[in-house]
């Protein structure tokens, strides 16, 4: 009989982190800013969950492929039936009696050194795709610093009840901003935040900072001990070519 899936508690699902660099980069037109035509530079599989042991361990390797549908499928049926049921324990069975067979026939690589190394493999991708996130970031933020100082974009203060909360840890040297989903009506296309020396610290489309609930979420690293302020630019869609830039500069409280 093939064991059952992976367990996944309910009480403490899993919660996709905020990204500091979004996977989908926008392109600037002539029609002004678009994610539509945005270069999606990488897929985000079990992508943000490298603080899940379990996504590690089965995310690759002979039942990878199958791991990741069965997770992707229980992302999709959260809570519980009128029963007290828990979806994807119906939705996604197919998917778990698969991944079950699979876990079997391969039991001995899963705790083998070869998952080990395949782990490695994987961080060491996770590591690289961050630099180049972050390089096709920096020119989507350069080209949009150019075009505010050849006011080719115009920014304006953030409304008072649309204002990102920023939240400072200086203990652990990070932050996060949260950014209003739209403001009146009016979508955010991205976001990004840069520090007192245009170095750029966070960016990402809506896609990627949805957060739900919470809103649009990025989160960043405070550089160092010299930086002393960080600018949060926030791009709303309009009707037009143009673009909506609101802006605000807040400094980095210090221990």
């Amino acid at each position: 009989m093939a064991e059952a899936a992976p367990h996944q508690n309910n009480n403490t699902r899993r919660r996709r982190r905020p990204p500091t660099f979004g996977s989908t980069v926008p392109t600037i037109t002539k029609r002004g800013i678009t994610t539509g035509l945005g270069k999606d530079i990488t897929s985000a599989a079990v992508d943000d969950r490298e603080d899940c042991p379990m996504c590690k361990k089965f995310g690759s390797g002979p039942c990878g492929d199958i791991f990741k549908r069965w997770l992707d499928c229980t992302d999709k049926h959260p809570g519980k039936d009128a029963n007290g049921e828990p979806l994807h324990l119906t939705n996604c069975l197919n998917l778990a009696e698969k991944l079950g067979e699979c876990l079997d026939t391969h039991a001995d690589h899963y705790t083998s050194k070869d998952n080990e190394e395949d782990i490695k493999q994987q961080e060491k991708a996770k590591s690289q795709e961050v630099v180049t996130l972050k390089s096709a970031w920096g020119e989507f933020v350069t080209e949009m610093e150019d075009g505010i100082k050849r006011n080719t974009y115009t920014t304006s203060p953030f409304p008072e009840n649309y204002t990102p909360s920023m939240q400072f840890k200086p203990s652990s040297k990070t932050g996060a901003a949260i950014f209003a989903p739209d403001v009146g009506g009016t979508p955010i296309i991205a976001a990004y935040i840069i520090d007192d020396n245009d170095n750029v610290l966070a960016a990402g489309s809506k896609e990627d900072m949805d957060m739900g609930s919470f809103g649009c979420v990025l989160q960043f690293d405070v550089m160092a001990e010299t930086m002393k302020s960080a600018t949060c630019r926030a791009i709303y869609d309009s009707d037009d070519a143009n673009v909506t830039i609101f802006t605000i500069t807040m400094l980095v409280p210090r221990s």
